[in-house]
């Protein structure tokens, strides 16, 4: 369903930059008059932070991105006992009272993964929450507003398998956590791309309709071989696309080859621009230390991740009428 461009990976890795090492976790707002692209990277000192990016809406093309100059703009915590000391990534953007909330994953020595959140007022310099975590024990967080309620939607692990969650605030700070509910799972049919786990589900709304890119995992907890879709009238109950997957993973010795994650849409014009995190060696199969590469990389969960293995950003298009399922 969705063709990648000609151009990939529209935002690598690239050395003298806060993302030297990874680019990755693509998420997509429109503020203050600009496209504005937050992403996480990872650099020299080996932490997970989130930088920006933007387009101006009259050229934009999906491909060509103005970087922030002071980026990261959210910065691994320093205090003692925070939930952010070691990586921050994914993040998740809305506006809520004219100022970009954006939640993020914390991830320390000291406490288990959280949801945490910072905000801003220019879409450039944020100051994160003081109350701590968001939401506990939680991951991947994407956020909506609707009717007037914040649903913020995040990941955590039952069984071995991650599954998608939600949780319901009315101002972008507190969230009715012990009500939240269930709302996606793997799919658990045997062949099929999102068999054993479900992870970084991102949405987005055209119309009274809500749609949702996932990725989908047949062996591994958070290591996707596709991206799924499904649609929803209420940001509860979510039916899968027959269709499915609407992107698979490279090809051998490709760039994105081993998994794919964190599948943002944003719809310009007739096109829908669909930015995803890559990764793959990306050293082709002419050589048997390539092949052997591309081996470890497709069939190992993080094979050879930080090694040889590296996080990209790509972007793949669909044209035309959403199908109807």
């Amino acid at each position: 369903m969705f063709l990648r461009v000609g151009e990939n990976p529209v935002i690598p890795r690239k050395p003298g930059t806060f993302h030297s090492m990874h680019a990755a976790n693509p998420d997509i707002l429109e503020f203050g008059g600009r496209i504005m692209m937050y992403f996480r990277g990872q650099g020299d000192e080996l932490h997970d932070q989130i930088g920006v990016a933007w387009a101006d809406p009259g050229d934009f093309n999906g491909i060509n991105w103005k970087f922030y100059p002071k980026n990261p703009v959210i910065k691994v915590g320093t205090e003692q006992g925070c939930f952010d000391s070691r990586h921050i990534l994914d993040p998740g953007s809305v506006i809520i009272d004219g100022k970009v909330f954006l939640y993020y994953s914390g991830h320390s020595e000291e406490h288990p993964a959280a949801v945490c959140l910072a905000v801003s007022e220019d879409g450039f310099s944020f100051e994160k929450w003081g109350g701590g975590a968001i939401v506990e024990k939680a991951i991947a967080p994407e956020v909506l507003v609707k009717d007037g309620a914040v649903h913020l939607f995040y990941q955590r692990k039952t069984n071995g398998r991650f599954e998608f969650f939600c949780a319901r605030g009315t101002d972008g700070f507190n969230f009715d956590i012990e009500n939240e509910i269930r709302v996606f799972q793997a799919s658990g049919i045997p062949g099929t791309f999102d068999e054993f786990s479900v992870s970084t589900c991102r949405i987005w709304q055209e119309d009274d309709e809500y749609f949702m890119i996932y990725g989908g995992g047949d062996r591994f907890d958070d290591y996707p071989v596709a991206l799924g879709l499904a649609r929803s009238m209420d940001l509860c109950n979510w039916k899968r696309y027959p269709g499915n997957p609407v992107l698979w993973r490279g090809e051998e010795g490709e760039w994105d080859e081993g998994g794919l994650w964190f599948g943002t849409v944003y719809r310009h014009g007739g096109t829908r621009y669909l930015w995803y995190e890559g990764a793959g060696a990306g050293l082709g199969t002419a050589t048997e230390e390539a092949r052997a590469a591309s081996e470890i990389c497709r069939n190992r969960d993080y094979g050879g991740y930080a090694r040889f293995n590296f996080s990209q950003i790509g972007l793949a298009v669909h044209e035309g009428g959403m199908p109807v399922w």
